[in-house]
């Protein structure tokens, strides 16, 4: 059973205490000056009214302070690092302890801006020397004429190119220093546009993609981003599934929550279960089944998950017997009136 809320303790502390003391004087009130019985519960009834008004006043002062210290560490922890707690101007333990939560806010946002600056400060320096390794390769090849060591190097530049891009992406998206152009998105038919894509890529695996959609799915959003996000899922899910399997996309919308979950299933080797609330995270890739062999650099999941939480969305990821990995991805419907 679950044990009564902070206020509600408190609070009973408090009335249980005063009535006590109330009805203790009452009653020796009562032996030394005999009062009717009308009278007796007219005194009764306001003293009762008072006591629990003072004692609900006492215990909001006591935890409202922690009631809004726990709502702005839920919204620290769901990524709003700007969230601070009120309360500061007390001056006992409470405000102490708002105010340390308050600095400990402010460290953590200033340490991720600084990360995230760096992170966008060199991907975006190494832009330049990459180029100039590009025009180098070309000249060496008009030299030299063909190598496979060069067709290397080629292929090497391009994973450094991609990766450097897919940071940058990440960079900005965490920034978030311009607001995203958002309009309504017909996702039935964006994600419908992705899969007939991937179909293509597929076929060189013999693996097939299917689609089950709601029709009408509509989301407000950016367009281009939803697209880059469903695609990379649907890749993903293409290049892990067994030869000569199924992924199998589904989009449904959810009248109730006023949602739209979209979810792509592969018949791949899955992951590690302690894993699966990982694998959002920049450049983690598990220890098993999808290791660095696969020549990924585990950026497009995290890129994923960024774009979704940008649209008030959020992402996950559980293992379905008897093999295969399903990413869900779950997004607010656009209002009727849209």
């Amino acid at each position: 059973m679950k044990p009564p809320r902070l206020f509600l303790k408190i609070f009973l502390w408090f009335w249980t205490t005063l009535v006590l003391s109330a009805l203790s004087v009452a009653v020796t009130f009562l032996f030394s000056h005999p009062v009717t019985r009308a009278q007796w519960h007219r005194h009764w009834i306001a003293g009762l009214i008072a006591s629990a008004l003072v004692c609900y006043l006492l215990a909001r002062y006591l935890t409202l302070p922690v009631v809004r210290l726990r709502r702005a560490a839920r919204e620290l922890a769901e990524g709003n690092l700007h969230s601070r707690a009120l309360g500061t101007n007390r001056r006992d333990e409470l405000g102490d302890l708002v105010r340390d939560f308050n600095v400990m806010a402010s460290r953590i946002e200033e340490l991720v801006s600084r990360q995230r600056q760096l992170i966008y400060d060199i991907s975006h320096e190494l832009r330049s020397p990459l180029a100039r390794l590009n025009v180098a390769l070309d000249l060496a090849r008009e030299r030299k004429g063909a190598d496979p060591s060069f067709d290397q190097m080629e292929h090497d530049l391009e994973r450094l190119n991609d990766m450097i891009t897919r940071l940058l992406t990440i960079a900005q998206l965490d920034g978030a220093a311009k607001p995203l152009a958002m309009s309504v998105v017909d996702l039935s038919e964006l994600v419908a546009q992705v899969v007939h894509d991937a179909g293509f890529e597929a076929r060189h695996r013999d693996v097939t993609v299917t689609l089950s959609a709601d029709p009408a799915c509509s989301v407000v959003g950016n367009a281009e981003l939803l697209s880059s996000a469903i695609e990379n899922v649907v890749r993903n899910a293409i290049h892990y599934t067994d030869v000569g399997t199924t992924v199998e996309v589904a989009l449904k919308s959810e009248l109730l929550t006023r949602r739209v979950t979209l979810s792509v299933r592969d018949c791949g080797p899955g992951v590690p279960d302690t894993e699966l609330t990982r694998i959002f995270l920049p450049f983690y890739r598990t220890t098993e089944a999808r290791d660095r062999k696969s020549g990924g650099a585990g950026l497009g999941l995290a890129i994923v998950d960024r774009v979704i939480r940008s649209h008030g969305g959020s992402t996950g990821a559980t293992n379905r017997p008897p093999q295969g990995l399903e990413v869900r991805i779950s997004l607010p419907s656009s209002p009727p009136d849209n």
